[in-house]
């Protein structure tokens, strides 16, 4: 009966120990994926059929929106002057999931002229769905995301924003 006892005990313990092997070989796994998958450039496509890199040698400002959200039509134009003047890139997210023929539409209407992410690419950015709208990232060159602007931005809140997290990473 010992000889059981002990047989059962051994088994056991040699169970719990290759469980602790498999959890740790499955996060070093998923440490190490991770890890890949940021050293990769990160390559968004936009509605408008062009490819958007998430790393630049510009600034990027990440505007969410939505077509129901006055704050957020309010600011298309003032991103449009952004985006045109070619100061800063300019990406613009839909906070709603929309299909790409729904958000093409929104893009035509709202005379949308930066280049905006389609949905099924929103899953991969680098930056967390925000809870309030319009929310508003600057990202580094190096795509590191320096600052979270809520609420209304404007051509000058934008530059000043910019400055200041140039400034920071001096």
């Amino acid at each position: 009966m010992k000889i059981v006892a002990d047989y059962k005990r051994i088994t056991q313990q040699r169970g719990s120990f290759r469980v602790v092997i498999m959890v740790l070989v499955g996060l070093l796994a998923l440490a190490g994926g991770i890890a890949l998958r940021s050293l990769q450039p990160l390559t968004l496509n936009t509605v408008q059929g062009q490819p958007f890199n998430w790393q630049s040698q510009q600034w990027t400002v990440v505007n969410f929106f939505a077509e129901w959200c006055q704050p957020c039509l309010r600011e298309i134009p003032e991103l449009n002057h952004v985006y045109n003047d070619q100061q800063f890139r300019v990406l613009g997210v839909s906070f709603d999931e929309l299909d790409n023929e729904a958000l093409s539409g929104v893009v035509s209407r709202q005379h949308i002229q930066f280049p905006v992410v389609i949905s099924e690419a929103v899953a991969d950015l680098p930056v967390s769905m925000p809870i309030v709208l319009p929310t508003t990232y600057i990202v580094s060159p190096a795509g590191e995301v320096t600052m979270t602007i809520r609420g209304e931005v404007t051509q000058e809140k934008l530059q000043k924003a910019i400055k200041q997290a140039q400034s920071e990473l001096l």
